[in-house]
């Protein structure tokens, strides 16, 4: 869908582009199909895949196209109904409207894959609710503020090493895989964009009934990054917290 057929579609609805939710449609075509292409990578037509906010349907589209089970997210209700009329004779196209903070805690499905366009405001916290999922995707691909895809592959003793790093990479590899311009949305934001893919680590590093317990610990680390760790955490560890890699924090939760 062009920048063109996108001011269109929204003005015959009377619809606009809701800051409060993040809206910034995707309208350049050939990075549409570059990134299907990346989804269907050793993805099997006909599997589940779940696309979180689908806006006026720019992944959606292809995305059915190649024959996957395809459900989506969208909290927009002007947004909703068009996906609805835009796909009604698609079978393998099932929305679900609302929150996807709210709505992904009720899922009884499982999807191996999510992927989406996320809201930049609210996508740390959307990846720590896939995360959380009984079983998490084994990959996702996500298109992301450039600051916040650098957060979660950075490295310790970087500045924008945090808790969100931490915890993303002990259960996922994580690649910057494109970095986006601000014009291949509409409109276009105000900060840089970027495609990271996070794929299942094949042995977990944190053992499933473990996880809460690791996040909260990794959490409370990082409140008060000047500090040292004895002075947060039950332990004799005079370093900070961004200056542990992955591996230590799992080895500090396994001493506590």
């Amino acid at each position: 869908m062009t920048r063109t057929e996108i001011q269109r579609h929204l003005a015959e609805r009377g619809l606009r582009p809701l800051k409060q939710f993040g809206q910034n449609f995707l309208h350049d075509q050939n990075l549409c199909q570059w990134l299907v292409k990346q989804i269907m990578a050793e993805i099997k037509a006909g599997q589940p895949v779940l696309e979180i906010g689908p806006g006026l349907g720019a992944l959606t589209e292809p995305l059915l196209e190649a024959g996957y089970e395809l459900t989506a997210i969208e909290k927009d209700r002007g947004l909703a109904e068009f996906l609805r009329q835009r796909f009604a004779v698609a079978k393998n196209f099932h929305l679900r409207e609302g929150d996807a903070l709210e709505v992904l805690g009720a899922l009884t499905e499982t999807f191996p894959v999510v992927v989406g366009n996320l809201p930049y405001n609210i996508s740390s916290p959307l990846l720590m609710t896939l995360m959380e999922l009984p079983t998490p995707p084994e990959r996702m691909i996500f298109t992301l503020q450039r600051e916040v895809a650098q957060r979660l592959g950075s490295a310790p003793s970087r500045k924008d090493y945090g808790a969100v790093s931490v915890i993303v990479q002990s259960e996922y590899d994580v690649e910057i895989i494109k970095n986006i311009p601000a014009t291949v949305f509409y409109p276009e934001p105000e900060v840089g964009s970027a495609v990271v893919r996070l794929e299942r680590r094949g042995e977990l590093l944190i053992k499933k009934g473990n996880r809460a317990a690791f996040h909260a610990l990794v959490k409370k680390g990082f409140s008060q990054r000047r500090k040292k760790l004895s002075n947060l955490l039950e332990v004799e560890d005079s370093r900070r917290a961004e200056e542990l890699t992955v591996l230590e924090w799992i080895n500090l939760r396994e001493k506590i």
